[in-house]
């Protein structure tokens, strides 16, 4: 199965502190200090651990949260949010930043959830569209998130960080990822207890191609 492809600037189109404002759910779950979303917390032996560059609770990186992104927009199960953010190197200016959004959890266990976040930017010039998947702390690093649309597979989204409170695995949607986005009824991701041990979570593509048209007129 490929790996869809990373980007280094990706993480500059929605703030760290947007994408915990959006899973507020993620917060509720993970409290307890000696456990995690799957049961008991996973030795390290077996994957679990922090990811190098993790933001430690009470950490200026982590008390910088802005106010919650606002929904703009719902195109049947997406939601399209924005914030405004500082623009770089422009001292008291803002600029709007948008993502289309939807949340889930598992049919096997309710207690996981992942969030999927798209944003669509310009870099270099270029087009992009860049994938952000949002999952509870505990899940198995090494393998990343796995993608299937309608049942046929699709690739696997690696995990770049952790926070306290959740993982983030993200990557570049080619073309035509994108359209099996579009023309699909359902995606599953699938994260990982352990090697082998996954838990599949649907996502609906109802109302994924507007949402996403809608998105690139912003």
């Amino acid at each position: 199965m490929p790996t869809l492809s990373k980007h280094p600037l990706c993480w500059s189109a929605l703030t760290v502190a947007a994408l915990l404002a959006i899973t507020p759910t993620f917060a509720q779950d993970a409290q307890a200090p000696q456990r995690n979303n799957f049961g008991p917390r996973l030795p390290k032996a077996q994957g679990q651990g922090q990811v190098q560059g993790q933001v430690q609770p009470g950490s200026p990186a982590q008390q910088q949260q802005g106010p919650a992104p606002q929904v703009i927009a719902t195109h049947g199960d997406w939601k399209i949010q924005c914030e405004n953010q500082p623009k770089p190197d422009a001292q008291g200016q803002t600029e709007k930043q948008c993502a289309m959004v939807q949340m889930a959890r598992s049919e096997k266990n309710a207690k996981v959830g992942l969030t999927t976040v798209f944003v669509r930017a310009k870099q270099n010039g270029k087009d992009v569209t860049m994938m952000r998947i949002l999952a509870p702390i505990g899940v198995y690093l090494p393998t990343g998130v796995a993608l299937e649309i309608d049942g046929g597979a699709v690739g696997r989204i690696p995990f770049m960080r952790c926070l306290p409170q959740i993982c983030m695995a993200f990557g570049e949607a080619g073309t035509q990822t994108l359209d099996k986005f579009r023309k699909g009824t359902a995606a599953n991701f699938i994260i990982y207890e352990a090697p082998g041990i996954g838990m599949p979570i649907k996502i609906s593509l109802n109302g994924f191609a507007d949402a996403f048209k809608a998105l690139g007129s912003l």
